[in-house]
């Protein structure tokens, strides 16, 4: 049996021999700070970039509907000619022509009560002759050039009527580009969250790699020292036999563990948004240590009134019962009967001569006309409208509950990682304490074990128990740092956490 496990051995030392005789000289590693990765990542990130695109786009929409009560220029030209040969009662050929041509010009602007104002300048001009069969003779042949001025106003009294209805379309735009603003300032305190998470998870990947390379140290120590007793006679060719598949496995670990330090860096540059074709499998970086944990955590209630007053899901969703709140006025609008009052009124000029003439005589206001008019609309029943008011309500209804479940949810996530902030810390406290022990029962057991009074297996076991207790300790210290950040989150001041103002998070590569 020993002949074979010492074989195993062996096989297990050539199979990583070259893990330290042939690696390459490792080159520089380059430094990373969290406040680097964060500013890397605000302005490269890919889905941030896209998500802040989203308010200048709300933004072009508001612009959209502020731009319906702009003034609007209007013009037309219309021009007819014609010529008709026809036999009188005599039999003589006679002819008649026309010539008529029309311009006009003028600015429409929509005002915020709800009324169209029109003003126009219009130019007719008339000049030919035609056959009236009453008199049995041509009539006309001179030239005649109408001019006017006019303006009209056209007020809704019911249904558009009010600043309220006209003014809802805006309000709602300007709703819906604060909800953008919002979303992207949730987009950022949520990156914020991944990259120092993505950040303590690589440095811990890293401290676990310089964990399993003391313990490599460690173990090639521990298999000389079982060599030389072996040689001397006091010990074994089993302890030496477990020495070596001992090292073996610490090469194992090791890379294992480089493996967990290249995903942790794919992970953490693909959240910055520098992942690319140039990055190496292997990147070589320098990262920050786990930090200590806080000294003390802030106040239950201290924390429940920061994380509502700074929670954007609920700023959000009031938004969105704003939306509502103007489409139910326009819901309702849209129930009123359509009764509309047009009044206009113009001066006319006319002249022989020309068009100039005929517009010297309407601003001299030889002649004026006005008009008034009245109009009513009103589908039968207004079932449709009626139907689109009821969803309106409803959807209300509906959001008013989903506002009070946000705030639920908000409470119950702000409960739940001020819980595991205290309980990491208190798991941190405890894990110290068995690394204190272990520590000392394993320089205990070696002392023993150079006394010959204990085994290699046995220091062994108390080696492993050491690594146990180290690998849980890291677990707590970034456990404590993610409950840190979790509950940083949930209070909406992640931004604070690192001193970075929202303009700068918000605006910085725009």
């Amino acid at each position: 049996m020993k002949p074979t496990l010492f074989s195993i051995a062996l096989i297990f030392a050539s199979a990583f021999f070259s893990f330290n005789t042939f690696a390459a000289e490792p080159q520089s590693p380059q430094e990373l700070s969290l406040r680097s990765a964060i500013e890397e990542a605000l302005s490269q990130n890919l889905g941030l970039r896209i998500q802040s695109l989203a308010p200048q786009i709300a933004e072009e929409a508001v612009a959209a509907q502020e731009a319906n009560f702009d003034p609007s220029l209007f013009s037309r030209a219309n021009l007819s000619q014609s010529e008709l040969d026809w036999e009188d009662a005599n039999g003589t050929t006679r002819q008649t022509t026309s010539d008529s041509r029309s311009y006009s010009v003028g600015v429409t602007k929509r005002i915020k009560t709800g009324a169209q104002v029109t003003a126009s300048a219009a130019q007719s001009r008339s000049d030919g002759s035609s056959f009236n069969s009453e008199l049995g003779q041509l009539v006309g042949g001179s030239l005649s050039e109408r001019a006017s001025l006019t303006l009209e106003l056209t007020q809704p009294l019911l249904r558009d009527f009010g600043r309220d209805v006209n003014l809802a379309p805006i309000r709602r735009a300007k709703s819906q580009a604060r909800v953008a603003d919002l979303r992207t300032r949730n987009s950022v305190l949520d990156l914020l969250q991944q990259i120092e998470t993505a950040y303590w998870q690589l440095s811990d990947a890293y401290q676990r790699r310089d964990l399993r390379q003391s313990n490599l140290e460690l173990s090639e120590r521990l298999l000389e020292e079982a060599l030389e007793r072996e040689r001397l006679g006091l010990a074994t060719q089993l302890e030496t036999l477990q020495a070596q598949a001992n090292l073996a496995q610490r090469k194992e670990q090791i890379i294992r563990a480089d493996q967990a330090i290249r995903e942790a860096t794919d992970f953490l540059f693909s959240a910055m948004g520098i992942l690319d074709e140039t990055v190496e499998l292997a990147p070589n970086l320098s990262v920050s240590p786990l930090p200590e944990a806080a000294s003390d955590i802030p106040a239950f209630q201290e924390t429940l009134d920061v994380a509502f007053e700074q929670n954007f899901d609920s700023d959000i969703q009031e938004e969105v019962l704003q939306q509502l709140d103007q489409e139910r006025i326009l819901a309702r609008n849209s129930k009123r009967p359509q009764v509309d009052l047009s009044v206009s009124s113009s001066y006319n000029g006319l002249s022989p001569e020309s068009g100039r003439d005929a517009f010297s005589e309407a601003l001299d206001r030889r002649g004026d006309d006005w008009g008034l008019s009245l109009s009513f609309n009103l589908p039968w029943g207004a079932r449709s409208a009626k139907s689109n008011l009821r969803q309106t309500l409803l959807r209300i209804d509906q959001e008013e509950i989903r506002l009070a479940e946000i705030k639920q949810d908000l409470l119950r996530s702000v409960r739940s990682a001020w819980r595991d902030l205290d309980a990491s810390r208190q798991q941190l406290a405890a894990a110290e304490l068995v690394v204190s022990l272990q520590e000392a029962t394993y320089e205990q057991e070696t002392g023993k074990y150079e006394e010959g009074l204990s085994t290699i297996r046995i220091l062994l076991e108390t080696q492993r128990d050491l690594d146990q207790a180290k690998l849980s300790l890291l677990d707590a210290q970034l456990a404590t740092v993610q409950a840190e950040i979790t509950l940083a989150r949930v209070q909406g001041n992640l931004l604070d956490r690192h001193g970075i103002e929202w303009n700068d998070a918000l605006y910085d590569d725009q």
